[in-house]
Formats: C-alpha cells, sequence, structure tokens
C-alpha cells in the first residue's frame, strides 16, 4: 500500500462561495432587477383601459422595458467573470467549469420553457454564455473587451432595426417598406392582440406544452448567431468584473457620477424622442424610415438608463443608510434562479385559462399591484430560507449538478 505524503500541499477545494463571502452589492442588484424583471415580463393587459392605466403603462415602458433585462445581462457578465477568476485561482479549469455551468442552465432553461412559459431567457443565456468562454481563452484585455461591446453595439442595433422593417414588410404584405403605413401596423397589432389573447384564454395546458417545444425546436434549428444586445452586456459585465468594481467602489465613483448623470437625461430624452416620432407617424406625417431611426435611437436609451440604474445603486449602497434600507434586496438575488422561475409559475398560472384566468380582468394598476405585493413576499420568503438553507431550491440543483457532488443543503 503506497504512503501517502502529508508533508505535500493538498488542492484546494473548488467550492461555491460560501454566504459569508458573497458581494452584497451584486446580490442587491440582482434583487433589484427581479423586481423590474417580474414588472416587465407580466402579460399585456386584457383589461378595460383608464387614464390611470394609461399613466402607469407608459412609466413602465419609460422605468421598466429593457432596462432590467440589461442589468440582469451585465450581471450574468460579472458572475461568470467571477466563476472564471475564481477558478483559475485555485488551480481548477476554467473552461470546464464554465461550460459544465452553461449546460446545466441550458437544461433548466428547456424546462422552464416547454413546462411553464416561452418567453425563458435561461437557455438563450446559455447559448450566448458560451461566447464568453471563447472571450476568456483568447484573453483579452479589460480595454479589448470594452472596445469590442461598443464598437459590435451599434451594428447590432441597425440590424435589428433592418430585420424588424423585413419581418413587418412580410407580415402586412407590403411591395417594400415605404408601403408600411400606420393603418397596415395597426392591423397588425391588433392581429397579435387577437393571437395574444386566445393563447391565454382558450388553449389548454397540454396546448401550450407541444407549442412551446415546437417553438424551441424550430428556434435551435435556425441556428441563430446569439450575438445581440444582451451578448454586449454579458460583455460589459466581464469588464467591470475585471477593473474590480464589485471589490471596492470608491476608485469607480467618478465614473459611477457621470454615468448617472449623463445616462438618465439622455436616456429619458430618447424615450421621449422616440415617442415623439411614434405620434407623428400615426399621424401621418412622417415615414416608416424616419421613425424607425427614432426606434432605434430609443433601443439605445433602453440600456443606458439600466447603466444607470446600476451606478445609483452602487453608489447608494455607499451611504451606510442607504446599504440599510437596500439590504432586503440581496436574499431575493441571492435565490436569483429559484425567485426567476417562481415568477413565471406565478404569472403564468394567474393569466392561462388552465389557471385562475384572470388575463382579462388585468390593467395597469392590477399588474403593478401585483408585482409589488408578489415580489414583497418573495424578498422575506428568501430571507427565511436562507435563514435555514445555505441555498434556494433551484441554486441547489445548478450547483450540485455543476460540481458533480451534493453541496451542503442546511445553514
Amino acid at each position: 500500500m503506497p504512503e501517502i505524503d502529508h508533508s505535500a500541499p493538498l488542492k484546494p477545494v473548488f467550492d461555491p462561495v460560501a454566504p459569508e463571502k458573497r458581494i452584497d452589492s451584486l446580490d442587491i442588484l440582482r434583487g433589484f432587477a427581479l423586481f423590474g424583471i417580474l414588472w416587465m415580463n407580466m402579460p399585456e393587459h386584457g383589461g378595460p383601459s383608464s387614464s390611470l392605466n394609461s399613466i402607469i403603462d407608459q412609466t413602465c415602458a419609460l422605468l421598466v422595458q429593457g432596462k432590467f433585462i440589461t442589468i440582469f445581462g451585465f450581471l450574468f457578465g460579472v458572475s461568470f467573470s467571477l466563476q472564471w477568476m475564481r477558478a483559475t485561482a485555485q488551480g481548477r479549469k476554467p473552461t470546464v467549469h464554465c461550460l459544465r455551468r452553461l449546460l446545466v442552465l441550458f437544461l433548466v432553461g428547456i424546462t422552464h420553457t416547454v413546462f411553464v412559459w416561452e418567453g425563458d431567457i435561461l437557455t438563450y443565456y446559455a447559448l450566448t454564455g458560451v461566447y464568453l468562454v471563447v472571450v476568456q481563452r483568447f484573453r483579452l484585455s479589460q480595454k479589448t473587451i470594452l472596445a469590442l461591446a461598443l464598437c459590435i453595439y451599434p451594428v447590432i442595433i441597425v440590424s435589428d432595426e433592418v430585420a424588424l422593417t423585413r419581418r413587418i414588410t412580410r407580415e402586412i404584405g407590403a411591395a417594400t417598406f415605404r408601403d408600411i403605413t400606420p393603418a397596415r401596423l395597426h392591423e397588425r397589432r391588433r392581429r397579435m392582440v387577437d393571437s395574444e389573447v386566445e393563447q391565454y384564454t382558450a388553449t389548454s395546458y397540454t396546448q401550450r406544452v407541444q407549442e412551446r417545444w415546437e417553438g424551441l425546436r424550430e428556434s435551435l434549428q435556425r441556428r441563430d448567431t446569439y450575438i445581440d444586445s444582451v451578448f454586449v452586456y454579458f460583455l460589459l459585465g466581464l469588464w467591470a468584473a475585471r477593473s474590480g468594481m464589485f471589490r471596492d467602489v470608491r476608485p469607480h465613483r467618478m465614473l459611477l457620477r457621470r454615468v448617472l448623470w449623463w445616462g438618465l437625461p439622455l436616456g429619458v430624452m430618447l424615450f421621449f424622442g422616440y415617442r415623439e416620432s411614434a405620434m407623428l407617424f400615426a399621424a401621418g406625417h412622417t415615414t416608416w424610415m424616419v421613425n424607425s431611426i427614432f426606434q432605434g435611437a430609443e433601443a439605445v436609451g433602453r440600456p443606458i438608463l439600466g447603466f444607470t440604474y446600476v451606478a445609483a445603486i452602487l453608489l447608494l449602497l455607499q451611504n451606510e443608510r442607504w446599504l440599510q434600507r437596500l439590504s432586503l434586496l440581496k436574499y431575493a438575488g441571492r435565490m436569483a434562479l429559484t425567485n426567476y422561475l417562481m415568477q413565471s409559475l406565478a404569472f403564468t398560472l394567474v393569466s392561462y385559462s388552465y389557471g385562475l384566468g384572470i388575463y382579462s380582468m388585468l390593467t395597469g394598476v392590477s399588474v403593478l399591484l401585483y408585482t409589488l405585493v408578489f415580489f414583497t413576499a418573495q424578498v422575506y420568503l428568501s430571507r427565511w430560507w436562507l435563514s435555514r438553507f445555505r441555498f434556494g431550491p433551484a441554486e441547489w440543483v445548478w450547483r450540485s449538478l455543476t460540481y458533480g457532488t451534493l453541496m451542503p443543503w442546511r445553514a
């Protein structure tokens, strides 16, 4: 029997980060993002319209739509980079670890897509995350990553607008984009609303599962490149993690102040610029091409406002009072995957005909109230759960499959 060399250094155990070593600012931002994701993902309102509902809908469009998905993508990139650096520092193979992590996320995403909700982002994040592995393998510098993100983003915005114009032209049966008129767009919108109402009110669960499965298969068979704006947010997350911003905010306060004071007015201005353009187009005073340009500009303004939120929260967390006020969000953030899946399950059961079927009664007011009540419950439930267990249920599964061993369950 060979002797064991007790003098040899032991290889460090590569386990998930202990709760006391987690970065609170990351978890608080995740919790904050979960609130916006819930509000944004609630279905379009089928209930009666009113001035108050209209105000709330416009507020959601200004403050929520496209902003919180930016934060989620950015934080995914930050976490990916921290995981990579941690695996490297402990002498492990970061490529293998991160690919296993993405594979498990992909499987969770497929299950979520087929059996719960077709608006899933997990599958998409897992596929797009493979590009982050490639970027890390090339060992690009911070400046190169930032330059890459800023260079490809305008190309993505233009490509998206061209693709949208082509799709609308095809769907309304027009010869060219010059034939896109407000009347034709209104008719297209009406057909989309009718289709959505039918999905929510007249489709069984079995039908929805079959339709989701077919949709997922078609999506994967299209062999999309998965390089779009979300990939840019991933890259910016890599850049931020490498800069050390989440380890020590103090050296970055000037940058964060600039993002806040320049980003807020610019994002708001681009939003209202597009709204004005849309009204002019609806009145027949301008063309689809002009409106499309403003629409692309508004698409740029969404992530700008999203990063403004990130900058504002990171700056607020430097104040002890604000740190205490926002600290509850970290519990929801530590269970981000579980809470995201819980949100999907809850609002589909509330909205679809195979659940409570209240889609036709939803309004801007009721959706906002539902979001506030449900998310508050999630925050306190997360705090209760984490006082007894180390991970959320979905996080435990994700980590156990990633590390290839059952993680300790009790706190």
